[in-house]
């Protein structure tokens, strides 16, 4: 329970950034897709894909801190699901239609210290960057 209780704790920040998903215990590549990050926190993010993940999941999280070359993989449990969005989107090449994007909630399970570490740091500061304060 001392998840959720960091859960509810943590500081979430909107923040765009590309990451990656990969079900636990799959080595199919079609079980790789890329996803981008709506909001992301110490304890978890909320992610957007056009592909289906079912909800208790375990994944493979991984993405770059941004203008950093500092990189995260984390594994986490799909504890939210909301299901496809008709927002409109972009036809493909090969005249498929566009797929629904899904949005999940993942909660990090195995977030290294250095990692929390390293995420803290570059939250911090993008809080300061986007609220206008400077560094003293």
């Amino acid at each position: 329970m001392g998840n959720l209780k960091e859960l509810a704790r943590a500081d979430r920040f909107e923040l765009q950034i590309l990451g990656k998903l990969k079900l636990e215990g799959s080595s199919a590549p079609a079980e790789l897709c890329l996803c981008n990050t709506v909001n992301i926190s110490t304890s978890g993010a909320l992610v957007e894909t056009g592909f289906v993940v079912p909800k208790g999941s375990l994944v493979k999280y991984a993405f770059t801190l941004p203008g950093t070359d500092r990189s995260v993989e984390i594994t986490g449990e799909i504890t939210r699901v909301e299901s496809g969005t008709d927002a409109p989107r972009r036809i493909r090449p090969t005249g498929e239609a566009p797929r629904k994007l899904h949005r999940y909630g993942i909660m990090f399970l195995d977030l290294t210290d250095s990692d929390r570490e390293a995420m803290e740091e570059f939250l911090t500061f993008y809080k300061k960057r986007s609220t206008g304060q400077q560094r003293t």
